[in-house]
């Protein structure tokens, strides 16, 4: 089974109408947590509903390769970019997981739609790198809520979209070459 560990990327909460302390006033979310909650939310219901997604635990190399991560793009429409993030620390971070794989939570994008209804878009957007550092593909997906809510009520309404998400993700990793097959190929020619 190949492992994917999920990093969620700091400072990665975007909205066309929500600024962080309106956010957080009215979800009853620390500030200062939001992105941490916002991040383990839709990693750890990954992680609930299938083997092989490992959310990350914050540790020295862990924020070495999260602080050298980019995103590039506007609101929803991003992809993260890792040309800045030091390959062997990658490959030592992925390796100290078990993992082969790095699915990235570029941005939770907060879009509110007032007609027909109040609605709020809980955009989340993704990519997924091999350790080699090569991206293997990036998109989104989103729920909706009438109001922002609480870290225990997003948790809920974000399963299907981590669902969405992960299921996703899976079926490109089965796609991929594993390594032994790869190994067999170069030294056949």
């Amino acid at each position: 089974m190949k492992k994917i560990l999920i990093l969620g990327l700091k400072d990665n909460i975007k909205s066309d109408y929500y600024y962080k302390g309106l956010i957080s006033e009215e979800s009853g979310i620390p500030e200062d947590s939001l992105e941490l909650v916002f991040n383990r939310t839709i990693a750890n219901n990954m992680a609930q509903q299938h083997i092989g997604f490992i959310p990350a635990i914050s540790s020295g190399n862990c924020n070495k390769v999260l602080n050298d991560i980019t995103v590039k793009g506007e609101k929803d429409e991003c992809t993260a970019d890792l040309s800045q993030v030091d390959n062997q620390c990658f490959r030592d971070l992925l390796s100290g997981a078990g993992a082969e794989y790095a699915l990235i939570l570029n941005r939770h994008y907060l879009r509110k739609q007032e007609q027909p209804f109040n609605t709020i878009f809980y955009i989340v957007s993704y990519s997924l790198y091999d350790k080699e550092k090569k991206e293997i593909s990036s998109g989104s997906n989103y729920f909706t809520a009438m109001h922002l809510e609480s870290a225990e009520t997003m948790k809920k309404t974000s399963r299907k979209t981590s669902d969405k998400i992960a299921s996703s993700v899976l079926k490109l990793v089965a796609q991929q070459p594993t390594e032994t097959a790869a190994t067999l190929l170069l030294s056949k020619n």
